[in-house]
């Protein structure tokens, strides 16, 4: 596997796959679990799954929010991967995240995407699989893919 072939998983992604309410459901695990058989070369942050706990222990996101146990249980599901790649900021992360305030209209919570961006490129990752395909489009740097693209 080679960082070039790799793609990053965005939180909406492992939320999706975890809510079956969500219509997004089935490509999302089918994503995930393309993912953990090791069809598909795939990577997280530590980001992301805080993101994820944040987003499914929340009442206001989900409408059968998961108890704290079984959210940290889907995390840790995502973390004891051997097939999905843990990367993590780099030296030059917060350097990438001042360039790209410089260059990018950046507010608010947008931050996080950016961190995320920022993260991905201090480790050779320019793919990301996401459903907010706006939010990360600007990067110009980077490649949006819908996760309904590689389900056929």
């Amino acid at each position: 596997m080679t960082t070039s072939e790799i793609a990053f998983l965005d939180a909406n992604i492992l939320v999706y796959a975890a809510n079956k309410n969500s219509p997004f459901h089935a490509i999302a695990v089918a994503l995930r679990e393309k993912g953990l058989k090791g069809e598909l070369s795939l990577c997280l942050a530590p980001q992301v799954l805080n993101e994820f706990f944040a987003s499914v222990t929340n009442p206001k996101r989900l409408e059968h929010p998961f108890s704290q146990e079984e959210a940290m249980r889907e995390m840790e599901k995502y973390f004891q991967s051997k097939r999905i790649l843990k990367i993590h900021p780099q030296p030059e992360t917060m350097t990438i995240v001042f360039d790209f305030l410089k260059r990018y209209k950046v507010v608010r919570q947008e931050i996080f995407d950016l961190y995320i961006v920022a993260t991905m490129l201090s480790n050779n990752v320019t793919r990301i699989y996401t459903y907010n395909e706006k939010d990360f489009s600007k990067y110009a740097e980077i490649e949006v893919l819908n996760p309904a693209s590689v389900i056929k």
